[in-house]
């Protein structure tokens, strides 16, 4: 799930095979990055639906960018930022989502990379997106096991399934409004743990500390969990710090808020 940079330069060293996934805006990876990277963008990207034509839609533009990339699950994919934040895991996510083995998150991102004395260089070659513009066909096998649809959210039994909000404070308690967004708050029943506090010095915080966090919000390992954010990057930063701290059954609700706030006839719950 995640690797150190010590643990990338040793392998890298050995011969053994990996793509390199520099997720940051184009300009920072052509300025420097990890030699041999990719440029790969997998933040712009947002689900305009999260009904069954949405995430298949979804599904297609990740392949369409997995196959320019030469991302099949064959070679390891090391997807990393600046520091882990909201992108790479993304990154991480979607190849989750495609059914795609192998992913791994450089944990501390390229600023670990350096600090450990890593080189750089220039990237490039052509920068590559997750886009409806180079999407596929939506491949035969998602992994919709990582995806929660706004269907599955409004239906949900709160005494099986924990939805948990992991915004700022003030987008969970209402007193800030994204301008896109038509309505503020959070949705009814969402526990709140906010997904910066499960990093410290731009890596994941050791699983023990995730693990407390996590109780603390009301959280259980033997619960499915569904994450939420404001368009579903930093949805999947929380899902990945769970799955470090033992929690095996976490979805993304991929529309969040933006697309809850936006059906007048969904409740939400403020303050």
């Amino acid at each position: 799930m995640t690797i150190g940079a010590a643990e990338l330069r040793d392998r890298l060293a050995s011969g053994e095979r990996l793509i390199l996934a520099d997720e940051r805006p184009e300009a920072e990876w052509r300025r420097a990055t990890i030699p041999g990277a990719i440029g790969l963008n997998v933040y712009d990207y947002f689900i305009p639906r999260s009904d069954r034509a949405g995430v298949g839609a979804m599904a297609g533009a990740a392949a369409g960018a997995f196959a320019a990339t030469g991302i099949d699950g064959s070679v390891p994919v090391v997807h990393f930022e600046q520091a882990t934040g909201m992108i790479s895991p993304r990154g991480l996510w979607f190849q989750d989502f495609l059914g795609l083995p192998g992913g791994l998150i450089l944990d501390g991102g390229i600023d670990a990379w350096i600090a450990s004395g890593g080189p750089t260089q220039p990237g490039t070659g052509p920068a590559l997106a997750v886009t409806a513009a180079t999407a596929l066909p939506e491949p035969p096998a998602p992994r919709l096991d990582l995806v929660a649809t706004i269907d599955e959210v409004a239906g949900l039994d709160p005494g099986r399934t924990t939805l948990l909000d992991v915004r700022r404070r003030s987008e969970h308690d209402g007193s800030f409004a994204h301008p896109c967004c038509a309505r503020p708050g959070r949705i009814p029943h969402s526990a709140f743990l906010f997904w910066e506090d499960l990093l410290e010095g731009g890596r994941y915080r050791p699983a023990a500390e995730i693990a407390a966090l996590a109780a603390a919000a009301g959280l259980s390992p033997d619960r499915k969990v569904i994450t939420y954010c404001h368009r579903g990057a930093r949805a999947a930063t929380a899902l990945y710090a769970l799955r470090l701290a033992g929690y095996r059954d976490v979805a993304v609700f991929v529309g969040s808020w933006h697309e809850w706030a936006a059906r007048a006839d969904l409740d939400i719950e403020k303050g």
